[in-house]
């Protein structure tokens, strides 16, 4: 393994400014990259296209398949922009998320569901300011993610475990109490999201990254590797039998996980993709996030073997089964693979994801660990 998708690490736009490539995803053809630049100039991020190595920078504040954020963007820091999908506003204590009309009105109902469903729990979850078309506004969570603690040396291991150990008990009471007939309701108006619908998604993903691949003879044994890892994944998600469907983040990992302190609760961080899934999707999607931060150096040895700890713990007290914890681990590391390949910053880490024994690779480097079971 070696090639990967030359998306540059910086670029110049007509005014010969140097634009650091912060996050690149691909656009449907060769060589054609969606960017989220950012410059020391000038605060928050731009999105811009790079087409045939030809920059393309959108006008500040303005996206013509995202209309509210020209009324958003003055009224903060543009913090998040991915061309014509998606932004975020930071302004002051809120949080303006930006979306396409149709997916705005699906974000507003999955965050209100969401809210309901854990209002009586132990999670915070966001308070909704306001929804107008195609923008919500939320307020942000007091303290701090639990991928904060695990870079911070100021933070004890002793802190962060517990942290980790209050999410696990929360995480588990929370599936307890979402069964109940009171919560019943909120739980079947999310949107189911099968193991048949989560493999349709990564492989719209793989199918993206083999677009930028094809007709690339360095590329060749990275494609041979890819489509195999992506046959493997479709066996392991189609062909074990699946677990119940519980209420489903849709996108858990380390950031989205708030804590403000030992006798305050803890906060629950964006809803755009909640649903209905199996326990497996979220706890996998967090384990192998956990993974990812191993090899970025933002996560020690010791921090990861304690945070995958208790989640392997969770996955066991919510009796997923190993099979599927594996198939939805299999699936997210794929698709962390494909995407960090078009970062130019973790594009050589992102192989190890890309293989089809990512899992056992990955394990290896731990210092002094066992390669231990997925499940």
């Amino acid at each position: 393994m070696g090639w990967h998708p030359p998306v540059p690490a910086a670029v110049l736009d007509a005014d010969n400014t140097a634009w650091q490539v912060i996050r690149a995803w691909p656009d449907d053809s060769a060589e054609n990259y969606v960017l989220e630049l950012g410059t020391p100039h000038r605060p928050g991020v731009r999105a811009a296209h790079l087409r045939a190595g030809q920059l393309e920078l959108l006008r500040d504040g303005r996206d013509r398949r995202l209309p509210a954020l020209k009324h958003a963007s003055p009224l903060g820091e543009v913090v998040v922009h991915r061309a014509h999908k998606r932004a975020v506003v930071r302004a002051g204590e809120h949080y303006l998320k930006i979306f396409r009309a149709r997916q705005a009105d699906e974000a507003v109902g999955r965050h209100a569901r969401m809210n309901e469903l854990l209002a009586a729990g132990d999670f915070l979850t966001p308070e909704i300011v306001s929804s107008t078309p195609g923008c919500l506004t939320i307020m942000a969570l007091p303290g701090r993610s639990l991928f904060e603690l695990g870079i911070d040396p100021a933070v004890s291991d002793a802190m962060f475990e517990k942290a980790w150990q209050k999410w696990s008990r929360t995480w588990v009471r929370q599936h307890s109490l979402a069964r109940t007939p009171a919560h019943r309701p909120s739980l079947e108006a999310l949107p189911p999201r099968t193991a048949a619908v989560e493999l349709e998604s990564l492989q719209r993903t793989v199918s993206l990254w083999l677009v930028h691949a094809q007709d690339i003879p360095a590329a060749q044994p990275e494609r041979t590797a890819v489509r195999a890892a992506a046959g493997q994944t479709a066996q392991k998600l189609l062909r074990t039998a699946p677990d119940p469907l519980v209420w489903s983040h849709g996108d858990l990992h380390d950031k989205q996980i708030f804590t403000a302190g030992p006798g305050a609760p803890l906060g629950l961080l964006d809803f755009d993709e909640a649903g209905r899934a199996e326990a497996a999707a979220d706890l996998a999607n967090l384990a192998v996030h956990l993974q990812l931060r191993l090899r970025q150096h933002r996560l020690s040895a010791e921090r990861y073997q304690t945070a995958r700890r208790h989640v392997i713990a969770t996955a066991e007290e919510l009796l997923v089964t190993p099979a599927r914890f594996d198939a939805y681990a299999s699936a997210t590391r794929l698709r962390l693979g494909c995407l960090y390949s078009f970062r130019p910053q973790w594009a050589a880490l992102a192989e190890e994801f890309l293989l089809p024994d990512g899992e056992q690779a990955l394990a290896a480097t731990i210092p002094e660990a066992k390669v231990e079971p997925t499940c």
